[in-house]
């Protein structure tokens, strides 16, 4: 079975990016994959990094990614695929060198919006999904294994309820910031560095592959963007996604770091997040 327009929903993690892919996910033609970094990382796991451009592509990975692709389509017998993985944000030239064709769905979203909803997310206990990572680990290859055992290892310590030093997308040089910075100048410069290459490869793209929609604008008109969004995508039919997100769009949630980030904190991450703010559209 040949993957035909594969759309892939991107973001900065905490961008609103599970919210768009459930909403996706409510169409019948669509079989919806989410978090599949272990597939795009396959023959790259030897970097210490989740960037990829099509310089780290060969044959066999792509022979590779296009085969998991496809099986996936079979295996649910939908006509389209929607992969949505946030840390693909630093892969867009190497998703467009596996599928040229490929519709990306770059969503924004105020980045003091996204350090107040990582913040929680570090501090907040999550159960580990032994059923998910038992799945995952069995599509791992042994010797790759090593690399994969650290993201159980972070679940464990959430479990128990030990916050985590780092979470989300691995921007080139994101460990040396462990030591550097605080806690929200790290998460301001993982934020600043994720979205300053994904931008930076996904303007390169002709408009028919690649598109930006602003969360804030998504959750506040969620009708218009999706239809906005369908007809980028090539998508008929999208009622049963907009009707998801008119029932389950939340506005109020685009402001809450006003009242939960001291203004001590947003003075020492304004220089870092700033530049990239104004690249977005986001007035400081």
């Amino acid at each position: 079975m040949s993957v035909e327009k594969p759309i892939f929903i991107l973001g900065a993690p905490r961008s609103g990016t599970t919210w768009l892919g459930k909403a996706f996910d409510q169409h019948p033609d669509l079989a919806c994959w989410a978090e599949i970094s272990n597939i795009w990382m396959w023959g790259n796991t030897h970097k210490t990094d989740d960037q990829l451009t099509d310089k780290d592509l060969n044959p066999p990975i792509k022979r590779y990614i296009q085969k998991r692709f496809a099986e996936y389509l079979e295996k649910y017998h939908k006509k389209r695929i929607c992969d949505k993985t946030p840390r693909n944000c630093l892969r867009i030239s190497f998703i467009q060198a596996v599928f040229p064709d490929a519709k990306i769905i770059m969503l924004l979203r105020d980045g003091r919006s996204v350090i107040n909803s990582t913040k929680k997310e570090l501090n907040r206990p999550k159960n580990v999904p032994w059923k998910e990572a038992y799945s995952r680990l069995k599509e791992v290859p042994v010797w790759e294994w090593s690399v994969f055992l650290p993201r159980i290892t972070s679940r464990l310590k959430r479990m128990v309820g030990i916050p985590l030093d780092y979470w989300g997308a691995r921007p080139p040089g994101w460990q040396e910031w462990v030591n550097q910075y605080s806690r929200e100048a790290l998460l301001a410069k993982q934020w600043s560095e994720t979205m300053e290459i994904a931008i930076a490869e996904g303007r390169k793209l002709p408009p028919e592959n690649y598109l930006e929609i602003r969360y804030e604008d998504l959750v506040s008109s969620p009708q218009d963007k999706i239809h906005e969004i369908a007809n980028f995508a090539e998508l008929d039919s999208p009622e049963p996604i907009i009707n998801y997100a008119m029932a389950t769009a939340d506005p109020s949630r685009t402001n809450k770091w006003k009242d939960s980030l001291d203004p001590n904190i947003l003075q020492e991450i304004k220089e870092i997040m700033e530049p990239t703010m104004s690249k977005l559209g986001y007035p400081w």
